[in-house]
């Protein structure tokens, strides 16, 4: 079975989410799937703007100081910052020494700065999960220069905004690209290119887990028992004391198997959710085929006109040629009738007629 290497991205549109990234981040807040006796294990790899990790503001704080110091020009809609998710299959990290492992989130480290340079700020190592893996936050500011000229010269103009055109689908594929290339020494290999599946929010699975957690199933369970006494344990075993032995074990039973429930009907839920994307996508694939079509058929009756024209054309040019021809020959006609006209008006001396004259001439004198 392969063991991935995994890269994840999101953008952090506003401050308000940037301060819920620190306190994820920084481990300012309390959540489930936390080990606190594990949290010491967690490492700061990156911290340019030098941000207060016991602060949950101090990261928009730093953020912003950042930009204002370049002076950059906000607009709505803009992207604050980029989060990357860097880890690999649990598999990955089973009997790894911690030496192996910082190798590991050493080579990571090296393989972002050198992607995205000074705009990596932070960069930190999670220990206290299920599956280590790191949080690299890259800000967005982006340069432009302007040259203008006037009466004493070339100039140019720097002005810095906020920028993530750069983060499309061909962008970050081919950087998932690069990273598994760069992973291939761990025999860590790329997921699929182009899947479908899509990875939730925890949070969302999270809240499901803690409702069928907390759920009271104390009624059920006593119901259960008071079946039980009417049952064929009636008189052999004291209810009471089932209730004592079982009642606990059934209780984490049910909430087992209210987890398990909840699971599927999560996992039927991202089912029906990629089925109706899938679906979306080939409608729309279908919409373009048939446009397309539509253009085909078009272009081939304007090309029927036009090959049409053109034989109309071709035998119209025939046509001419013929009466061409037959105007050159009546040409040639022509010419030699005007010629023989000629000579029969104004007949030129001939050798005899010159002597004829002569004769007469000498009788005369």
């Amino acid at each position: 079975m392969p063991i991935y290497n995994i890269l994840r991205t999101k953008k952090v549109k506003s401050r308000s989410k940037i301060t819920q990234v620190a306190r994820h981040n920084f481990r300012l807040r309390h959540q489930q799937n936390i080990d606190a006796n594990r949290t010491h294990l967690n490492r700061v790899y990156v911290n340019t703007l030098e941000v207060d990790t016991t602060n949950a503001s101090s990261l928009q704080e730093e953020l912003t100081a950042h930009y204002k110091k370049l002076d950059v020009k906000e607009k709505d809609g803009n992207v604050f910052m980029m989060e990357f998710v860097i880890s690999a299959s649990p598999e990955f990290f089973k009997s790894k020494s911690k030496k192996q492992v910082d190798d590991w989130a050493s080579h990571q480290v090296e393989f972002m700065k050198k992607e995205f340079g000074e705009q990596l700020k932070v960069a930190i190592l999670h220990m206290d999960e299920r599956t280590p893996h790191f949080h690299f936050l890259v800000s967005t500011e982006m340069k432009s220069i302007k040259k203008y000229k006037n009466q004493k010269g070339e100039f140019h103009k720097e002005s810095w905004s906020l920028n993530a055109k750069r983060y499309d689908p061909k962008f970050l594929r081919e950087l998932h690209d690069r990273h598994a290339i760069c992973n291939k020494r761990f025999g860590l290999v790329r997921g699929v290119r182009n899947s479908k599946k899509k990875h939730k929010e925890l949070k969302e699975f999270y809240k499901m887990i803690d409702e069928a957690l907390n759920t009271n199933f104390d009624k059920t369970i006593e119901r259960t028992i008071n079946d039980l006494e009417a049952g064929w344990f009636s008189g052999k075993v004291s209810i009471a004391e089932i209730r004592e032995k079982f009642k606990p074990m059934m209780n984490t039973l049910l909430k087992s198997n209210e987890i398990l429930r909840k699971k599927f009907l999560f996992d039927i839920k991202q089912w029906a959710e990629n089925l109706y994307k899938q679906k979306e996508e080939q409608e729309a694939k279908q919409l373009e085929l048939d446009k397309q079509e539509r253009e085909l058929c078009a272009r081939r009756e304007l090309y029927a006109d036009a090959l049409n024209s053109k034989n109309s054309d071709i035998s119209v040019l025939s046509d001419l040629r013929e009466r061409i021809e037959e105007l050159e020959a009546e040409n040639v006609r022509l010419n030699a009738e005007n010629e023989a006209f000629k000579a029969l008006v104004d007949p030129r001396p001939t050798p005899d007629s010159a002597n004829h004259q002569k004769s007469l001439k000498a009788l005369k004198i």
